[in-house]
């Protein structure tokens, strides 16, 4: 019984950090979007720093801050015994290091495959609320995606990819 405790503990921790990455990632992406884009009437899709090539430094750094803030905080509960460590203990900070690359990689990967999509898709151009709540929501769902796969990963010290 004590196992399954621990195992509800750390899924409802997990659970949570996950939604906290997904609110914090959305806020950040609606912040990036203004600053990028203001409010003009319609966003430019296609081009260089237009909406779609976008994609790519967005899904960089919501990859990167999804892994490596939560990374660093569960790293602390594991430390001080709050949460499940895997097999070898606590997440080391090459682990954590390596996990950032792997979702840095991913994230480029994901944004250069959401930017190709939207410049095959013909539209040359968005209204600004459609395209910010587009950004709003790929931003929560990668930074959450992210989110809880490293912390799985690290709580049952399980391999990166």
């Amino acid at each position: 019984m004590a196992a399954e405790e621990r195992t509800g503990r750390i899924d409802a921790y997990i659970a949570r950090e996950t939604i906290v990455s997904a609110a914090i990632n959305g806020v950040i992406g609606t912040l990036f979007f203004f600053g990028v884009f203001g409010t003009d009437a319609r966003v430019t899709v296609g081009g260089w720093g237009g909406y779609a090539f976008d994609f790519l430094p967005q899904s960089a750094a919501v990859a990167l801050m999804a892994c490596f803030v939560p990374g660093l905080i569960a790293r602390h509960a594991q430390r001080a015994g709050r949460i499940g460590t895997g097999h070898d203990g606590p997440a080391t900070t090459r682990w954590l290091l390596q996990a950032a690359c792997v979702s840095v990689l991913f994230g480029l990967t994901l944004g250069v495959a959401v930017a190709l999509a939207w410049l095959a898709s013909g539209i040359a151009m968005l209204d600004w609320p459609i395209a910010l709540a587009i950004k709003i929501i790929y931003g929560a769902a990668l930074g959450a995606w992210v989110t809880r796969r490293v912390l799985r990963r690290m709580v049952r010290g399980a391999p990166l990819i």
